[in-house]
């Protein structure tokens, strides 16, 4: 079996749209070694920063435009980070087409990943395959078995579910080890069951 190595992704935004909105803050978790990585970006676009969007995650605009101290110190170019991203991952030592992302509505934050390196004129070094593993379709087919619909599938509501706290939601470093939790313990589930 080759070699596949799994990464625990979050990404908070500037709002919903990967083309028009940027991605913020981002946090990875490497399964193999337990190390976990969180980089804050400055947005490439400061005329799409959507105040709702900054409501939910608590970056604040005048950080984001580096009008402060803090936000200059913080939010790094978004060219230079890939570049210490795509170096970060090559630890593993994979192709890219064995990395896998695993995350709370997953395809919504691949797809900012890669329109981030569109944007950076990078698409040809995105450094994911496309294999994703998303902990909503695992908890909805676990439902679906089950015959017990539950009414939402939040990261909220999952992390409730399985006791999980969270003090932090809504930062993507938080919202990573919640959502790195949730995969362990649907994977303890599947686990019982094979070897039942």
């Amino acid at each position: 079996m080759k070699p596949y190595s799994l990464y625990v992704c979050d990404t908070e935004t500037t709002g919903l749209d990967f083309v028009k909105n940027d991605v913020i803050e981002l946090s990875l978790y490497r399964l193999s070694d337990g190390c976990q990585k969180t980089w804050c970006i400055k947005p490439i676009d400061e005329n799409n920063i959507e105040t709702d969007a900054l409501r939910i995650n608590g970056h604040k605009l005048e950080d984001l435009k580096h009008q402060t101290k803090y936000g200059k110190e913080t939010y790094k170019d978004a060219h230079n980070v890939i570049i210490e991203i795509e170096n970060w991952l090559m630890e593993d030592n994979v192709p890219v087409n064995n990395r896998v992302i695993i995350g709370q509505n997953i395809s919504f934050d691949k797809n900012m990943l890669e329109y981030l390196w569109i944007k950076c004129d990078s698409k040809d070094s995105f450094p994911f395959g496309r294999k994703v593993i998303d902990t909503i379709q695992i908890e909805f087919f676990l439902d679906l078995c089950k015959g017990n619909m539950s009414e939402s599938y939040s990261l909220n509501n999952l992390t409730k579910k399985y006791g999980i706290k969270n003090e932090k939601a809504h930062t993507a470093a938080a919202d990573v080890k919640a959502t790195k939790e949730l995969f362990d313990k649907q994977i303890d589930f599947f686990k019982k069951v094979l070897h039942k």
